[in-house]
């Protein structure tokens, strides 16, 4: 027999339920313009990713959800040809009318809404139909927002939510710093509680857009009070099934590239989450075709890909696997063709790239114009410069460092040689250690004395601090792109019928 309630408190559960709000915050973050859908291999007729399966499944899901709202954590652009297509004028304005016709409330900038210019970023926000918002970015010119407003607020039947947007402090090293230099960036905690008194009192829930990373997130999460409720995160591409709670603020996380979408499902009661679940849903799906006013816009986006970006370059003769903490194929051959390109112009002694910077994997075989823009996504430009060679020895310590630590991406080099073999035979005087004798340059003892000119690019010679360890002078930026420079060289080495002239 079952025990019996009592009257009271069956009336004070169900008062209690009646007064909770139900509400489900779907989420996704560094999506890099993730545009088709890739086959499973494990499991035949499932494609997974892409946005026509997020459209598809968010469509399911806000079917059965009372209330919902969709937040993206930033870094929507940079990553495949569809997120480089001009739009209108605007780069990347492909992929906001993807999060228009998604029917995104609100999204924080990424690093890489960067990625082109400043003024590219700002006709990013004007497309958008969504606002950008961000508290902690501003414009040095009119002190305001480089979004359109620090926060939003959204109502869903009755139920008001606050989304504050921030981006990681460190944005100038990470997208070439002339592209940041009119924008103010401060720090997220100050940033959000200049809004904290105005916005709580007009919402019953308060969620942080943020575009740093988790632990950086965990840090702010522990100087915030009780008035914010959830931190959305992104950057560093982790997922999380269950939330993390820090100081009382749940943090969540979908992982990057539209592999999952994140669903928050919660009851909200006296400005507080009374409850809350989380799920991470797979974006697969058996649909052989889609039809519907979004894969119509991506289809006709998709025509104008193929028509460019499948031209043929060449054959490459093994696979490109890069790797931002080790020396590969695909690192050398890039440093390598890089020097080898600008030689009679420029007579650059050695080439250095940041490994970092090439994204795609290219198994052997032919090779398009899509392949090499997604292999170098970024919009660098050649850059020449001029250092010294014991500035040189102290780059390749410094290199050999990160690659044991990996506190970012590595450096390779082209012409620049340490021999660990060789054996000198002589005295040395301090500044003349036997180990900096095994360094040369194109084959010739490297002078710690003498001036080198190096290629590179501007991201580089933007970052020096970080990839260098010395500043370069008689810096020159070229202002042609390393990506033009690169598909020369693969139709170069690579394009036997267009070398040979065969018809």
């Amino acid at each position: 027999m079952k025990p019996r309630i009592p009257l009271a408190l069956c009336l004070a559960g169900l008062l209690a339920a009646a007064c909770a709000t139900p509400l489900t915050i779907f989420y996704t973050g560094d999506t890099h313009g993730v545009f088709q859908a890739k086959e499973d291999s494990a499991s035949p007729g499932t494609k997974r990713g892409g946005y026509l399966i997020l459209e598809e499944t968010l469509s399911r899901e806000r079917a059965s959800a009372k209330r919902s709202i969709y937040l993206d954590s930033g870094d929507q652009q940079t990553g495949t040809i569809f997120s480089s297509l001009v739009e209108e004028g605007i780069h990347g304005g492909a992929v906001v009318g993807v999060f228009n016709r998604l029917g995104l409330d609100a999204a924080t900038f990424g690093n890489h809404e960067f990625d082109f210019s400043y003024s590219n970023t700002r006709d990013l926000v004007k497309l958008a139909n969504y606002p950008f918002v961000s508290a902690n970015l501003l414009d040095k010119s009119t002190r305001k927002s480089v979004g359109r407003a620090p926060y939003t607020i959204l109502e869903r039947n009755g139920l008001r939510i606050g989304v504050l947007g921030i981006t990681l402090e460190l944005l100038p090293e990470k997208v070439k710093a002339q592209n940041v230099s009119s924008v103010r960036i401060l720090p997220p905690e100050a940033a959000i509680n200049l809004y904290l008194d105005e916005l709580d009192p007009q919402t019953d829930l308060i969620v942080v857009l943020s575009h740093q990373g988790f632990e950086a997130d965990s840090l702010l999460a522990m100087s915030l009070d009780d008035r914010v409720d959830i931190i959305i995160g992104g950057h560093d591409h982790i997922y999380a099934d269950q939330p993390y709670q820090v100081n009382g603020i749940q943090l969540l996380y979908s992982g990057s590239h539209l592999a999952f979408l994140g669903k928050a499902i919660m009851d909200v009661k006296d400005d507080r989450i009374a409850s809350l679940k989380v799920a991470m849903l797979p974006l697969q799906s058996q649909t052989a075709a889609f039809d519907t006013p979004l894969a119509e816009y991506i289809e006709s986006r998709a025509e104008r890909i193929n028509a460019e970006m499948g031209r043929f370059l060449g054959h490459i003769p093994e696979d490109w696997n890069p790797d931002k903490y080790r020396s590969t194929a695909v690192s050398r051959w890039v440093a390598a063709s890089l020097k080898a390109e600008y030689q009679d112009l420029y007579k650059p002694d050695l080439a250095i790239i940041n490994n970092g910077g090439i994204r795609k994997s290219i198994p052997a075989g032919a090779v398009t114009l899509g392949d090499m823009a997604e292999l170098l996504p970024f919009n660098n430009t050649v850059v020449v410069f001029s250092c010294y060679g014991r500035d040189l020895i102290y780059f390749d310590e410094l290199n050999a460092r990160h690659a044991i630590d990996q506190p970012h991406d590595i450096c390779e080099t082209a012409g620049l040689v340490y021999d660990a073999t060789v054996i000198k035979s002589g005295s040395y005087g301090e500044d003349d250690l036997p180990w900096q004798n095994r360094y040369t340059v194109n084959g010739v003892k490297l002078d710690r004395d003498r001036i080198y000119r190096v290629v590179s690019h501007d991201y580089i010679a933007g970052q020096w601090d970080k990839y260098l360890g010395f500043k370069p002078f008689d810096v020159y930026d070229t202002g042609e792109l390393i990506l033009d420079a690169m598909v020369r060289q693969v139709q170069l080495q690579f394009n036997l019928r267009e070398a040979e002239g065969w018809d």
